[in-house]
């Protein structure tokens, strides 16, 4: 048994964080009804990446197999040159 005390804060007993399987960084999910919550541990999200990352991640392997390189200077360029695109996009879908 827990005491909710004025600070808000919860702690979960070592030994109920066992017998749940909990870790140290799990990430929990609370479900809240009226006087009652439901801890769940969630999976950690993986990363996805998208359609467009992964053409330009398959570009680059080709690149790389062919002997192809680019100096840092070339490829923060490029990502500044990315940025500004996207900029432009989200103030224009702004502006309407």
């Amino acid at each position: 048994m827990v005491t909710v005390k004025k600070k808000a804060q919860l702690v979960i007993p070592s030994s109920v964080q066992q017998q749940a399987g909990l870790k140290t960084g799990d990430r929990l999910e609370f479900r809240v009804k009226p006087r009652s919550i439901t801890i769940t541990a969630v999976s950690q999200r993986s990363y996805r990446p998208t359609t467009a990352e992964w053409a330009a991640i398959r570009q680059g392997d080709a690149a790389i197999a062919r002997g192809d390189s680019v100096s840092l200077s070339e490829f923060l360029d490029g990502l500044s040159g990315q940025r500004r695109k996207i900029g432009a996009k989200a103030s224009r879908k702004v502006a309407r």
